[in-house]
C-alpha cells in the first residue's frame, strides 16, 4: 500500500476517533500567541509529562518548538469559537483580540471560561514526522469549572451526555 494510501487510511480512522480540544497558549516577545490543538495526551506521572503536537508547517510552529512554557486549555462546550479563531478559521490576525484570558504561573495566557488548565514547562521536543513533539513538565494542573467538554468527532463539534451510571473503580483491569 503507498504511503498516500496509508495516509488517508488514518485520516479516515482518526475521524472516528473523538477528541477533546484545547488550545495552546504561550507568552512570546510580540505578545500571546495560541493554536487549537486535538494531539494532546498524557504521557507520565513521574515525572508528570504530557505531550501536543503541532504541524511543521504551521504558521506558529516556532513559537512553540522554541517556547520556554506553554499552558493547555481545555474547552467547555460554549466555546466553539475560541477553538474556530485559534484553528485560523476566522481570519482574526490577533487572536487574542477581546478575548478574556489572564498569565498563569508561567506567563502563558489562561483562557477565561475553560474547563481546566495544565501550565507546562518544556521538558523536550522531538521531531515526527511532519510535526514536532512537544513533552511538557507539569508545573501545574487545575480543573476550573464543571461545563461540558467540548469535542471534535467526524469533523465536526460535539458534546458529552452525562452518564446515569458511576465511572468504574479505578482498580479494575483489563
Amino acid at each position: 500500500m503507498a504511503n498516500e494510501d496509508v495516509g488517508d487510511g488514518l485520516k479516515q480512522v482518526m475521524r472516528v476517533y473523538p477528541q477533546g480540544v484545547t488550545v495552546v497558549t504561550t507568552s512570546a516577545l510580540d505578545g500571546p500567541k495560541g493554536i487549537t490543538v486535538s494531539s494532546f495526551t498524557s504521557v507520565s506521572l513521574d515525572p508528570p509529562l504530557v505531550l501536543i503536537s503541532i504541524a511543521r508547517g504551521s504558521q506558529i510552529h516556532d513559537v512553540f518548538r522554541y517556547a520556554k512554557a506553554f499552558a493547555v486549555n481545555f474547552l467547555a462546550d460554549d466555546q466553539r469559537s475560541v477553538s474556530d479563531r485559534f484553528a485560523g478559521r476566522t481570519g482574526a490576525q490577533d487572536r487574542f483580540s477581546g478575548l478574556r484570558f489572564k498569565p498563569g504561573l508561567s506567563g502563558s495566557p489562561v483562557i477565561e471560561g475553560v474547563r481546566a488548565v495544565i501550565e507546562c514547562s518544556t521538558w523536550r521536543v522531538h521531531e515526527g514526522g511532519d510535526h514536532s513533539l512537544i513533552l511538557g513538565e507539569v508545573v501545574a494542573a487545575r480543573a476550573l469549572s464543571s461545563k461540558k467538554p467540548l469535542v471534535y468527532y467526524a469533523q465536526q463539534y460535539t458534546s458529552t451526555e452525562a452518564s446515569d451510571r458511576p465511572a468504574p473503580p479505578s482498580d479494575i483491569g483489563w
